[in-house]
């Protein structure tokens, strides 16, 4: 038996719904959560909400997202990946950018930032991309070439001395477009 007051709640939640806009109900139903990541629990980087967490490509790897440059199944993409290292700071932006052949002189840039208890180098670079295909940095593998690719990399150094590493690389559209967050979520580390 149908009650009369299943029948009043039923018409005042149909009201609810054909009074708001189709388009608030797709916003609120597709919206997208930011994620936080902890920093050998001294700090944490605020992930935008674009970049969508995917499996790490390789052990090494702690976190992994992926940026797009459009929509669809067709848009291209980069890799955001996070983890602690060593190796020294200028070590690793030396080998960062001897992974990049050509691109322009003008974009070839580094940048070094103090932010609370960290600091920060920020490094860019672009051109042919020489991505290795095997499972670590030091692992003997094939060699992949990606023209037109770039990176938006960070080195997040603690005053104890550990490094935290951060990478976007992928097409240079896809970085151009996110570069900007990028350095948010970099930047995110000092809250």
């Amino acid at each position: 038996m149908f009650h009369r007051s299943h029948l009043i709640t039923s018409l005042v939640a149909s009201l609810f719904v054909l009074s708001c806009p189709l388009g608030s109900l797709a916003e609120e139903a597709t919206a997208k959560k930011t994620e936080t990541i902890n920093v050998f629990g001294e700090g944490t980087l605020s992930v935008p909400a674009d970049f969508q967490r995917t499996k790490p490509k390789s052990s090494i790897i702690q976190h992994e997202f992926v940026a797009k440059a459009g929509e669809g199944d067709d848009a291209k993409t980069a890799r955001v990946t996070m983890m602690g290292a060593s190796g020294g700071v200028e070590a690793n932006i030396t080998r960062w950018k001897g992974q990049f052949a050509g691109g322009k002189e003008e974009d070839q840039k580094t940048e070094a930032m103090e932010l609370g208890d960290w600091k920060v180098h920020l490094v860019d670079v672009n051109g042919t991309y020489a991505e290795s295909m095997r499972g670590g940095p030091f692992a003997p593998g094939k060699t992949v070439k990606r023209e037109n690719y770039a990176m938006a990399g960070a080195i997040i150094a603690h005053k104890q001395g550990r490094t935290f590493f951060v990478k976007m690389i992928g097409p240079q559209e896809v970085i151009t477009k996110n570069r900007k967050a990028f350095v948010k979520m970099i930047k995110s580390i000092e809250k």
